[in-house]
């Protein structure tokens, strides 16, 4: 699992500036070798509008000086106007996206539907109800996925919002939860759900995001670490949350 830093608490990281370099542009020949390498299917969870997917794809432009070219040179395909590049395309394609948000879904199809994907890619059904689906004989999940990724909500654990963690006031719609005590369906345990996908579909890793709050909060992180470890027959090696610094890489 790995927690970003997200929130107004977060301890200044001050970056050096990048160097304003030229990239050395992949020949035709590279990318056709790239290319025929097989596809790495990614199945995504808490998607909203697309961020992480696109990140695992690639193929889109970015300020050249976002690019760590020490580390990272083989992230770029050309270089583009403006100081901006263009990035390599990578051999991970989305192939579920997931939702509750229709406007979320809306600006992700508008936008990966120029990238080759299909609206019936986006699903707008809980996570909750789409595990119940399958559990009750419906197919649900793509066969042959790789890759699980998700954000789950973050609002419950972050220093923003209300800090009850486990013990949300909100269910798995977004709605405010009318029993009185918690249940694995309110909206703080979601990545319980994503356990049972990640149980389902077997992916060979998964990748769990969310806020720094996450990480001080009781003992928040030991548990959702330890659950997510247990996923499936011979569980996971799941690595110690950590916040990472997005523009070390």
């Amino acid at each position: 699992m790995r927690t970003f830093p997200e929130e107004s608490e977060n301890t200044s990281i001050v970056a050096e500036p990048q160097l304003a370099v030229k990239f050395h542009e992949k020949t035709k020949l590279e990318r056709q070798k790239t290319d025929e390498k097989s596809t790495l299917n990614v199945l995504s969870l808490f998607s909203g509008c697309g961020g992480m997917d696109l990140g695992f794809e690639g193929n889109f432009s970015v300020l050249a000086s976002s690019v760590n070219e020490i580390l990272n040179p083989e992230f770029i395909s050309q270089n583009l106007e403006n100081n901006f590049v263009q990035l390599e395309k990578t051999r991970f394609k989305t192939v579920f996206a997931n939702d509750i948000l229709i406007d979320a879904r809306n600006a992700w199809v508008n936008y990966f539907s120029k990238r080759g994907h299909n609206s019936e890619d986006y699903q707008t059904d809980s996570i909750v109800d789409l595990v119940k689906m399958h559990q009750n004989g419906t197919e649900v999940f793509p066969d042959g996925i790789d890759i699980v990724t998700g954000g789950f909500p973050c609002q419950d654990f972050s220093v923003a919002g209300k800090r009850n963690g486990f013990n949300s006031h909100k269910n798995h719609k977004g709605e405010l939860n009318t029993e009185k005590t918690a249940t694995e369906e309110t909206r703080g345990q979601l990545y319980m759900w994503m356990k049972e996908v990640i149980e389902i579909t077997k992916p060979k890793i998964f990748i769990a995001e969310n806020v720094k709050g996450l990480v001080n909060l009781s003992n928040v992180k030991e548990i959702i670490q330890n659950d997510f470890s247990s996923a499936g027959e011979n569980g996971y090696l799941v690595l110690n949350p950590r916040v990472l610094h997005a523009a070390d890489y």
